[in-house]
């Protein structure tokens, strides 16, 4: 089995990107068991066309510009491939690589990366611009894919308000257990003073706003708490901390590799208050380490509630404060909620369980596309 992967960036898993971060799991675990995998991106900056950087489990061949050196080396890597795997929605990018696909009759997948959700288009004038391109140009590129990978049991009803899939197939996120081979949980339930901690893009469908609002409001009651937000700089995250800097929130600068690991240790309960998203790989993290999780209804989370691995509320600051509230009064519990978390991260949301079950899509397609030749 031969696969390219065809991503924006340079599958760098020690970035705020999650889909590189995808990519990285997705490709050395694939590799690993026994899939022949190339991966090329299409990267801001390069130290030159067609520079190859070595990842774990596997090697990306990066390009900065369109121009003749890239699309000679997509076309070989097509004809090369026995599925083509495009990521991400509202891509020109991916428009060109699955018009190159079709030409020469190669099968591709999509994964939507939970873009088709409509409450990510915030504004009106980008709902309607992404209406138009969506209409217009993307609708028959992603119906004539041999298949489109949903990361939540949510995306694949979302994505039936868009187009109409000829096969669909849903595998979640998951992250490298490599990273974190083991539990090793403190005792989150005798500290003193409460550390809230959120790892990620400081962007404003995070939510952040109504997570510093519920921290605000409950800091009248109880000052104890703080929240501490690692991620990289943003106009967003400037006016979150003239708001609210005298309120408990204070940031700690991104955090990546043995310094994520350690922030996500040093917390007392890690949040992630997204009004769209995934269930994040940083939640994902916090379970593998054994750190108490609060995630948001609307991170699609809802599925995997009945495990009582984590605490769950709504996305407002009410709902946020309710939700720390009860995670608060639970403290006692943590310990067995740590277990669980852990659970299910080693049974469900791992990149090893990920890779087997895309190997069995991928080889689906493949033979689909040999009855049908």
């Amino acid at each position: 089995m031969k696969v390219l992967h065809f991503i924006l960036g340079k599958a760098n898993k020690d970035r705020a990107n999650g889909v590189n971060q995808v990519i990285a799991g997705l490709a050395k675990y694939t590799a690993r068991y026994g899939v022949d995998v190339r991966v090329i991106g299409k990267a801001g900056s390069v130290k030159k066309e067609g520079e190859l950087i070595q990842r774990d489990g596997f090697t990306i061949q990066a390009f900065s510009q369109l121009g003749l050196q890239l699309s000679k080396a997509v076309d070989e890597a097509i004809v090369w491939a026995d599925v083509v795997h495009l990521h991400g929605v509202f891509s020109p990018w991916n428009l060109w690589v699955a018009k190159k696909c079709n030409q020469l009759q190669k099968p591709y997948v999509v994964t939507l990366h939970n873009g088709l959700a409509l409450d990510r288009q915030t504004s009106t004038t980008t709902k309607i611009k992404k209406s138009l391109y969506h209409w217009l140009l993307q609708r028959q590129h992603l119906e004539k894919s041999a298949g489109i990978h949903m990361l939540t049991e949510e995306e694949t009803t979302e994505a039936l308000s868009w187009f109409s899939p000829r096969h669909q197939f849903y595998i979640p996120n998951g992250i490298d257990l490599d990273d974190y081979p083991t539990l090793l949980p403190h005792n989150h339930s005798q500290v003193d003073e409460i550390k809230i901690g959120y790892l990620g893009r400081v962007s404003p469908e995070k939510n952040l706003d109504s997570l510093c609002k519920a921290i605000s409001l409950m800091r009248n009651n109880n000052n104890k708490l703080r929240l501490q937000i690692a991620g990289p700089e943003s106009p967003y995250l400037k006016k979150l901390l003239t708001d609210y800097d005298d309120k408990g929130v204070e940031w700690v600068g991104p955090k990546y590799g043995a310094d994520k690991i350690a922030f996500l240790r040093d917390i007392d309960l890690f949040v992630h208050p997204s009004l769209c998203d995934v269930f994040s790989i940083a939640a994902m993290e916090a379970l593998a380490i054994g750190t108490p999780l609060l995630i948001t209804r609307t991170a699609k989370a809802s599925y995997f509630y009945d495990r009582q691995a984590f605490f769950m509320c709504e996305p407002t600051p009410y709902g946020l404060s309710r939700g720390l509230e009860r995670a608060l009064q639970q403290q006692t519990e943590w310990s067995q909620y740590i277990l669980r978390g852990r659970e299910l991260i080693e049974n469900q949301l791992n990149w090893s369980i990920a890779a087997v079950n895309l190997i069995k899509e991928y080889d689906l397609i493949r033979q689909r596309v040999a009855n049908e030749s």
